[in-house]
């Protein structure tokens, strides 16, 4: 029997500089604020898949690094030896990518997630870096990002040796979100910018047209009932005579 892998973070992770104890104002800092899980696939001992059950303490502490074009967001759950790391890059060049990061956006362009494999079923017990290389949750730069369901599989699973490192074809991390947003920029007091404009996913940008042209099309249908009604109803007046011909 397979079991699900979820950690849910319902906290607004905040990175406003490295360690200060009172952090100031950049504008190249990020908000994180939703649902996220993650779900860890390993081989057993009999070459089946699994997936394991964990869930990182509400303690984990989060820190990061701030910078005009490269920032991080980081947590780490001391209590499971795990470690969430993003990376986040902008690109202000306004022809060229950068990062896979097209002109003038910022986005993710890396996730890791440090665990272990502890379990007596496992094939290869011991500790894990999965990683996602790309372009995830890609946003016009003064923009900040929202969407409401989303997920990035980190199928690159390797060990974390000093001297080799080996790499497991067969395991993978499935990162999801639920109303996930993340904010680029916020405030000194850790709260969202009073001005922020949120750039929708994929998924949301057509579910956000596909309403007005349901609308459009209910009222267009409502309008021809009502015709039809209207000349139904004349039709029969005038065959019982309501009318008189001059």
């Amino acid at each position: 029997m397979f079991r699900n892998l979820i950690f849910t973070l319902a906290i607004v992770y905040t990175v406003l500089g490295d360690d200060s104890p009172v952090p100031s104002y950049s504008t190249d800092c990020i908000m994180l604020n939703g649902t996220i899980s993650l779900s860890v696939n390993y081989t057993g001992s009999d070459d089946k898949s699994r997936t394991d059950t964990r869930k990182i303490s509400d303690n984990a502490k989060v820190s990061g690094t701030c910078g005009d074009k490269l920032s991080t967001l980081v947590l780490t759950d001391d209590d499971q030896d795990q470690t969430l790391t993003f990376t986040f890059s902008a690109n202000k060049d306004k022809s060229n990518k950068l990062n896979n990061i097209d002109p003038v956006h910022w986005g993710v362009t890396s996730i890791k997630f440090q665990y272990d494999i502890n379990e007596a079923s496992a094939k290869h017990q011991g500790e894990r870096v999965a990683t996602a290389v790309g372009s995830y949750f890609v946003t016009p730069l003064n923009m900040s990002y929202s969407c409401s369901k989303d997920m990035v599989v980190l199928v690159n699973v390797t060990d974390d040796g000093v001297n080799s490192t080996t790499t497991y074809p067969g395991e993978q991390v499935v990162f999801e979100e639920t109303g996930l947003t993340i904010t680029n920029g916020v405030n000194v007091s850790g709260t969202l910018k009073d001005d922020v404009t949120y750039h929708y996913c994929k998924a949301d940008q057509k579910i956000k047209d596909v309403v007005p042209i349901a609308v459009g099309a209910a009222l267009a249908a409502l309008v021809v009932i009502v015709l039809v009604a209207y000349l139904i109803g004349r039709r029969r007046t005038v065959t019982a005579g309501g009318y008189e011909r001059v």
